[in-house]
């Protein structure tokens, strides 16, 4: 069975392209690479070996099928890659997964740990969708640069939730109803009015400060808090 050396093309293609069959390969960083097959039909080991993954005793290989699951493929097993959906595999470093859901749907990941932005992709998250994790307190919205952990003693369990299309937000304890979308750092400065010269900060839960740097991009939250202050060695 013949395969290809993989393309570093980070674009979705379609499963089949000038007559070969593509799919969209990544490895715990979620940086995706296309790789193109010959045949239709390849094992798990082949799209491993074909991503660079030795030796393959070491690695996990996990598919997302069409309807959002995650699952975990043996090496031997193989994917018809003439179905439509059957594209996005991951291929990482591990002896073991660890299982949670997501609005009832089963996935896995092979690490304890992921980031918060990563949990969104493999959720199939939209921009108008929260993704929450539950706990026995409520939801607790996941942030993306969350680190979250799959190793407890139970199924961790997230849900995706519509979101309205504002949010309230604080500036030095003022409200703001503001357009639920990414602000950057001068949009939010200019609607709160900042002093010049002043740097914007945002309160995180733990009351710690976090200082907004130039053209970040932040995802306004509800009750989202921001103050700020005078740069260091300047006077007010």
């Amino acid at each position: 069975m013949e395969f290809d050396m993989p393309s570093f093309d980070n674009d979705v293609l379609p499963s089949e392209t000038a007559g070969k069959f593509a799919i969209e390969v990544a490895d715990e960083t979620f940086q995706f690479r296309t790789l193109s097959f010959h045949d239709p039909e390849v094992t798990a080991a082949q799209i491993a070996e074909c991503f660079g993954a030795h030796p393959l005793s070491q690695f996990r290989i996990l598919q997302q099928l069409t309807t959002g699951e995650v699952e975990t493929k043996r090496p031997t097993e193989t994917t018809d890659l003439r179905e439509r959906g059957r594209e996005r595999f991951f291929v990482v470093r591990s002896d073991r997964d660890f299982a949670f859901t997501v609005d009832g749907l089963s996935l896995a990941w092979p690490l304890a740990t992921i980031v918060g932005e990563h949990m969104r992709i493999l959720a199939r998250a939209k921009e108008s969708e929260d993704l929450v994790r539950v706990t026995p307190h409520g939801f607790e919205p996941v942030e993306a640069e969350d680190i979250l952990s799959l190793a407890g003693s139970e199924v961790e369990e997230f849900r995706l939730v519509p979101l309205p299309q504002t949010v309230t937000v604080f500036y030095r304890e003022q409200p703001f109803e503001l357009e639920r979308r990414r602000w950057t750092t001068e949009e939010l400065m200019q609607r709160f009015a900042v002093p010049a010269g002043y740097k914007l900060d945002r309160i995180k839960a733990d009351g710690e400060f976090k200082e907004l740097k130039p053209g970040q991009q932040i995802k306004l939250r509800d009750g989202m808090e921001f103050t700020s202050h005078v740069p260091a060695g300047q006077s007010s």
